[in-house]
């Protein structure tokens, strides 16, 4: 939903005509990412396809470079980043490509965190989206975000979240279902450079920070409706706090 051109969510289903547009969008800002990444050095590269049902992208036009991790996973878009057996992180970096607003945002382009059910989600009492709680998880296991490209509503957000993380702006928000992107090949520009400088900074100590918030870790989450939390609230370690809102506690991220 963050790619540069994408501005409405129709595009994003595989059941509308413009979807193989947006597919090729979005392996266009996938390549230049790993571009940017082998520019600086990688030399392991997984690219994480966690959109819809997590198998958009076309493998054999993807960058010879990088694995492409596809198909439905428990994990969604941590998915393959968990530490190795001897406890070390599996990756250096982590880069978010095609992100957007959390849910509620009011100008953020196609803003929504996961799926259309909640209205607000809250880690440690601060509202967050789905770059947050990722981030959040990657952190515990000791990968540092590097970069976050999409559209400036995100920018404004992760300079909170993520501050030492590389924002890269594609397209200006104009409402939830409207956005003036740059053209393709400007963003993937920006999107290649920005992913060079992320993986040279993560070679940097001290450049990029672990996101961590304090334990116990606490995540609210605001429905639309009543019926909705019923059915969240039946999870372990739910607890209902509200109208529409259910909290959830764990004793580290992870869990």
């Amino acid at each position: 939903e963050g790619i540069a051109g994408v501005s409405h969510y129709k595009p994003t289903s595989r059941t509308d005509s413009e979807y193989p547009a947006a597919v090729a969008l979005m392996i266009g800002e996938t390549n230049a990412a790993i571009e940017g990444a082998v520019a600086a050095g990688a030399d392991d590269i997984l690219v994480n396809d966690s959109h819809g049902g997590m198998y958009n992208l076309r493998p054999a036009e993807i960058h010879p470079a990088a694995r492409v991790l596809q198909g439905q996973k428990a994990w969604s878009m941590v998915a393959g980043a968990d530490r190795l057996p001897d406890g070390s992180p599996r990756f250096d970096v982590a880069l978010f490509i095609g992100y957007h607003a959390r849910a509620g945002h009011p100008a953020g382009t196609i803003a929504h965190t996961y799926s259309g059910a909640p209205t607000e989600t809250r880690l440690d009492g601060r509202p967050t989206g789905e770059y947050g709680l990722n981030a959040l998880v990657l952190g515990a296991w000791g990968i540092p975000v590097g970069l976050v490209a999409g559209d400036d509503a995100l920018a404004a957000e992760i300079e909170g979240w993520l501050p030492w993380a590389e924002r890269v702006i594609v397209k200006h928000g104009h409402g939830t279902y409207a956005a003036a992107s740059l053209h393709p090949e400007r963003a993937r520009e920006l999107v290649r450079a920005g992913a060079q400088r992320a993986v040279e900074r993560a070679a940097r100590a001290g450049e990029l920070r672990l996101l961590e918030v304090a334990e116990p870790v606490t995540i609210e989450v605001d429905y639309h409706v009543p019926l909705e939390a019923d059915y969240a609230a039946m999870v372990p370690n739910a607890e209902r706090v509200g109208d529409r809102t259910v909290r959830h506690l764990g004793p580290d991220p992870v869990t």
